[in-house]
């Protein structure tokens, strides 16, 4: 389990490190005008990075099924013959490490595939929706208010001071974004499959260290059963929250998500923003 949120955190990484490079290579002066091919980079980063945290969804949902049930699912990723140890050996192998082995006897296979196909256009969209908001949106104020500023000196340090924050703030609100959206690749790939999938009971939450109070809150939950359909899996940017499905009665709750829990009970109950400043307070004594 750590093992794979960890390595779906690292996809992310990749994403925004090569961002982070193509924002490198454009001046703040220069950004208005090289928007289409920004726009192509950020979402052909997103598109790899996203396909890539599918596919290690699809194994890491496929080894926890056989790992409760004693049987392997088909779908994409499925190999004839499957065993604990070749379904271990896939999610070695789309982690990038080795975190587990198994046996060679061949695994019982249910048929039906739960896996929702990659929706590529409306992975499009969101890209596209995202670079506006984040990035665009952004360069129009941006320009603006540049005009607003007169013939101001390039070399000026108060001028240096906010062309330098402003491509921060780019930064920052396009790599979160952009990083949810690529996580959410195999977060969307499990929350739909355990929709379609008759073994599947629901799943819990696991949160990085420190999370914020929203992510602690939904974490406290606990199980979320596949008959509650409007408990969808929320996620943020910069979020690192993912999904572990649960097929029996038999799962174990992180630690975590107990001191989440009685975090919640102590509080007593309140609106969100209550919860919050109980939260905040909380975490820091």
């Amino acid at each position: 389990m750590a093992a794979y949120q960890l390595a779906q955190q690292a996809l992310a990484g990749e994403f925004a490190a090569r961002w982070a490079e193509v924002l490198a290579a454009v001046e703040a002066r220069e950004i208005a005008g090289s928007l289409t091919e920004l726009e192509a980079e950020y979402a052909a980063a997103i598109r790899e990075s996203a396909a890539a945290s599918y596919g290690l969804s699809a194994a890491f949902y496929r080894l926890v099924r056989a790992l409760e049930t004693g049987r392997v699912i088909g779908g994409p990723g499925y190999r004839p013959n499957s065993s604990l140890g070749s379904l271990w050996a896939d999610f070695n192998r789309a982690s990038g490490k080795r975190t587990g082995s198994g046996p060679r006897e061949e695994l019982p296979v249910d048929t039906r595939n739960p896996f929702p196909t990659e929706d590529l256009a409306r992975e499009a969209r969101r890209a596209e929706e995202t670079f506006r908001h984040e990035v665009a949106v952004r360069v129009e104020k941006h320009e603006r208010e540049r005009a607003g500023r007169g013939s101001a000196a390039l070399d000026d340090a108060e001028l240096v001071a906010w062309e330098k924050e402003f491509l921060e703030s780019v930064k920052t609100g396009s790599t979160g974004a952009g990083g949810m959206l690529v996580q959410d690749g195999g977060r969307d790939m499990i929350h739909t499959a355990l929709q379609d999938d008759p073994g599947a009971i629901g799943y819990f939450r696991v949160t990085d260290a420190g999370p914020c109070y929203f992510c602690a809150l939904m974490a406290g939950r606990g199980a979320v059963y596949k008959s509650k359909r409007t408990a969808a899996f929320g996620a943020h940017p910069h979020c690192h929250c993912q999904a572990v499905p649960i097929f029996s009665r038999r799962y174990q709750l992180p630690a975590e998500n107990g001191t989440f829990s009685r975090m919640w009970s102590d509080f007593g109950g309140g609106s969100l923003a209550d919860w919050r400043t109980y939260y905040g307070k909380t975490t820091k004594t």
